[in-house]
């Protein structure tokens, strides 16, 4: 990436796979400034000089970033301050799903640690980075399925991967109402993405979850689910889920529950406290 190069950046987690590729090459050909983080270090950079050639875009750069690890967030983020460049988008497209228990560094379930604290976490580190007119974006699929946000939430009692799974996922859909209503002022705009289960096409799942109809039903392509992420990243709208089709609703028809949301974000904050309020961050 040009240092001397002052365009705002535009972050996209999960970069390499499914969606978060298909969206990541629109950008790159659209000239945008482009920072791909991920997990997978080998794959990222092999496919940011892909991009490179292949769009003719030179700044477009891979950094590490595993959302398994408050420590990798906070130490990608220290990488993003010392660019001393802007973030206009920030895209958090990188998800999780393992068939069996795992407990992170942190001690949370990973798949809950990936797909809702870290991915919060990195959002409201970014989020003073951002230009105005910024736009923070999730991807919450499966946000119309039949779970619920259980009392002890993010932590976990009894793993099933599914259910962890679209409670990671819904989880993030209410947060997400809680981001676009902090940030108002700060003239951010926070919105979500459902584009059905794209992202898991890479994660050999697809035979595992067609035992399961009502997310099978909610199965989309990668075309459609891009489309909605497009849309999104280019609205200056807030508290939405843009869907499929051209469609959007408002991210509050989610709240079936009050007291579960007010109780999910002071847990959520709670436990994030200690990562922002930590000197080394």
């Amino acid at each position: 990436m040009d240092n001397q190069n002052n365009k705002p950046l535009y972050i996209i987690t999960g970069a390499t796979d499914a969606m978060g590729s298909v969206i990541t090459q629109q950008l790159a050909e659209a000239g945008h400034a482009i920072v791909m983080a991920c997990y997978d270090d080998e794959k990222s950079e092999a496919k940011a000089k892909e991009l490179a050639i292949r769009t003719r875009n030179k700044d477009i750069t891979s950094m590490h970033l595993d959302l398994g690890s408050f420590d990798s967030v906070r130490s990608f983020v220290k990488q993003i301050k010392a660019l001393g460049r802007p973030v206009a988008v920030l895209v958090n497209n990188a998800s999780y799903i393992s068939h069996r228990s795992e407990i992170s560094p942190d001690g949370y379930e990973k798949l809950v640690q990936v797909n809702f604290l870290s991915t919060a976490l990195l959002s409201l580190l970014i989020e003073p980075l951002m230009k105005e007119g910024g736009r923070i974006i999730f991807s919450t699929s499966l946000s119309n399925t039949p779970v619920s946000i259980p009392y002890e939430f993010p932590a976990v009692s009894n793993f099933m991967p599914i259910a962890a799974y679209a409670q990671s996922k819904l989880a993030l859909s209410l947060f997400s109402i809680y981001l676009s209503t902090v940030h108002r002022t700060h003239q951010v705009s926070v919105n979500s993405v459902d584009p059905g289960l794209v992202n898991l096409s890479k994660l050999g799942m697809n035979r595992f979850f067609s035992r399961f109809s009502f997310i099978s039903n909610h199965t989309g392509n990668l075309e459609n689910g891009a489309k909605a992420m497009m849309r999104a990243i280019g609205s200056a709208d807030t508290g939405f889920i843009f869907k499929s089709g051209n469609k959007q609703i408002k991210a509050s028809s989610l709240l079936r529950n009050r007291e579960v949301f007010i109780k999910l974000c002071n847990d959520t904050m709670r436990v994030l406290k200690t990562q922002l309020d930590d000197p080394k961050a």
